[in-house]
């Protein structure tokens, strides 16, 4: 095992959460593999890099003297980040976009091309939420565009700014005839006995279905595992599967959209950037223009 930046930044989130499940959380992370991975830097570095007790963790003297090291050297190349990033802006008059599974991502191509016809867009894109925000940190992305479900925890590191642009009542995908789908509304408790389509991917999609089931009083029969850009509405087709979705596309052919009647979340869909960066000022104009233009899009 060779040591990498991001170890370093491990070791930080687990002294500075003093707990290794609350730590685990914190890096989107199962407890058993951040626990694994914190025994290969103790083998690495040779010694205990933290005391463990039923009050949680606390660094050792070993611990100390590394987590020493290692904020120096985060912050080092955070700054030299900051320091090429700044520099390349300023020279190549490009804008580094990054986005998981938003609504508004097309809204927001629009809007640069209108408003910065000259600037050209690179963009990376990624099921994680969480590798989309490390990319922003680490000075690979100027701005990034996320979709966070407000029914569980939410992962937003230090050291980004966010603008929030919508809030957004997910719905059922049905297929055509399905019974329910003549309703003009349903409820969590009519979708008890359904077939599920769950979205894998590495932010815990799957634990994320069971946590909106949860409350309900069961927990969904999932009869498939589809990556996030997966032929979910063939699926549909096919078998009459449900699938929880984004409602702001347009139903495909032989499917129908019904909205969730009493569905106490929403997913909520903002900008994160790094408040010093060379765009940071022109995000706020961003977000206000994405509102309005959603807002036109739907109607309203």
């Amino acid at each position: 095992m060779q040591l990498e930046l991001h170890h370093l930044r491990t070791l930080q989130a687990v002294a500075a959460a003093g707990s290794l499940n609350r730590a685990a959380e914190q890096l989107c992370l199962p407890q058993p593999a951040l626990s694994r991975q914190l025994r290969r830097l103790e083998d690495l570095f040779g010694g205990s890099l933290f005391d463990r007790d039923h009050n949680g963790v606390r660094p050792t003297a070993l611990g100390r003297v590394v987590l020493h090291h290692a904020a120096g050297i985060v912050d080092d190349c955070a700054a030299i980040h900051d320091d090429l990033t700044r520099h390349r802006d300023r020279h190549t008059g490009t804008i580094r976009l990054g986005w998981t599974a938003s609504c508004v991502a097309d809204l927001l191509l629009d809007e640069l091309r209108r408003r910065f016809p000259a600037t050209r867009i690179e963009t990376l894109v990624d099921d994680s939420v969480r590798q989309v925000t490390t990319w922003l940190l680490t000075g690979e992305l100027d701005v990034a565009l996320v979709n966070e479900a407000t029914n569980g925890p939410v992962h937003r590191p230090d050291g980004l700014a966010v603008q929030h642009i919508i809030d957004e009542r997910p719905q059922m995908l049905f297929r055509g005839d399905h019974p329910l789908a003549r309703r003009p509304a349903v409820t969590m408790a009519e979708l008890r006995d359904e077939r599920w389509i769950a979205i894998a991917g590495s932010d815990g999609c799957i634990a994320f279905l069971h946590r909106v089931c949860r409350p309900f009083g069961f927990a969904p029969a999932i009869v498939h595992h589809l990556p996030l850009h997966g032929p979910h509405e063939e699926i549909v087709r096919h078998d009459g599967s449900v699938l929880l979705t984004q409602g702001w596309r347009p139903s495909p052919p032989g499917t129908v959209r019904r909205p969730i009647a009493g569905l106490p979340w929403v997913s909520r869909h903002v900008l994160m950037y790094r408040p010093e960066g060379h765009w940071a000022q022109h995000i706020p104009h961003f977000a206000r223009a994405l509102r309005e233009a959603h807002k036109a899009r739907m109607g309203g």
